[in-house]
């Protein structure tokens, strides 16, 4: 029994002194709430909605062909179409559209009737596809992380799937060799890297030109989750080189379509890259 009370005695003076040291809570005051989730710092085009903006599917492809139409709205935190936005890269809103095999990339600008975006799309093959709008809402500071949305489609039948090309040094577009300077390195996760490209061809290094507010644009696609990473060239390129600054979160492949203008022209070239 004396084991017990000795017990029952600490644990007493233990919890009183507790209450004593811990700070009251004032009359009549409410508690503190618990703090609220991190948000995610920006989005990749995996969700629907983000940040309070949501895009509303009207017209989306379901068979395949040449220039079939598409149709959607961007609604806001307010649950009503957002009609105004910031331009970014030259544009409003940038759609791109890739497969589940991370192929088929388009890189396309529609165009904002009343409250609805719509475009064409030509979609060749059947498979599960995404589209991501890329926009800033007017307010929203047109030099931070744009809200990224996606929607999904399918077309069903027969589909010839695309193996995923294994990492190269180079790559080629219409006459054009894009050297990655650094090989086939791999990339780190979580942490800041430079990617460089040198654009060259039989006569050359090219004149590149600016396309789209840029010196050159890169959509790169998580190969595992098709989350999207889109980055811009920095804007001096000597002798044809092209640096974008990038950061992946996740370890695994990135597939990366790489767009550059020469003579009003614009070319576009993909590389695989594996991040660790």
């Amino acid at each position: 029994m004396l084991p017990y009370l000795v017990l029952v005695t600490a644990a007493a003076i233990t919890i009183g002194y507790v209450l004593d040291e811990l700070p009251a809570t004032p009359s009549g005051a409410a508690p503190a709430a618990s703090p609220s989730p991190t948000p995610f710092m920006h989005s990749d085009g995996l969700s629907d909605s983000h940040d309070g903006y949501l895009i509303q599917p009207v017209t989306l492809p379901t068979k395949r062909g040449k220039a079939i139409p598409v149709a959607f709205r961007i609604l806001g935190p307010d649950g009503l179409p957002l009609r105004t936005y910031e331009t970014i890269q030259t544009k409003q809103l940038h759609l791109y559209l890739v497969r589940d095999d991370a192929s088929g990339y388009q890189h396309l600008h529609p165009e904002l009737t009343d409250n609805t975006w719509t475009t064409k799309v030509d979609v060749t093959d059947g498979g599960a596809y995404r589209f991501y709008a890329e926009f800033v809402p007017r307010g929203k500071d047109a030099l931070g992380h744009p809200t990224v949305l996606g929607l999904p489609f399918l077309i069903t039948g027969d589909t010839e799937l695309a193996p995923l090309p294994a990492p190269a040094p180079t790559a080629t577009a219409d006459g054009f060799t894009l050297t990655r300077l650094d090989g086939v390195t791999h990339l780190r996760a979580g942490r800041g890297e430079l990617l460089r490209f040198q654009v060259s061809s039989a006569a050359g290094p090219p004149v590149l030109e600016p396309h789209l507010g840029a010196m050159a644009h890169m959509s790169a696609f998580e190969v595992r989750t098709l989350s999207l990473t889109h980055a811009h060239a920095a804007a001096d390129a000597p002798d044809a080189t092209l640096t974008f600054h990038v950061e992946f979160a996740n370890r695994g492949e990135q597939r990366l379509y790489v767009e550059f203008k020469v003579a009003g022209v614009v070319h576009r070239t993909a590389f695989t890259v594996f991040v660790t």
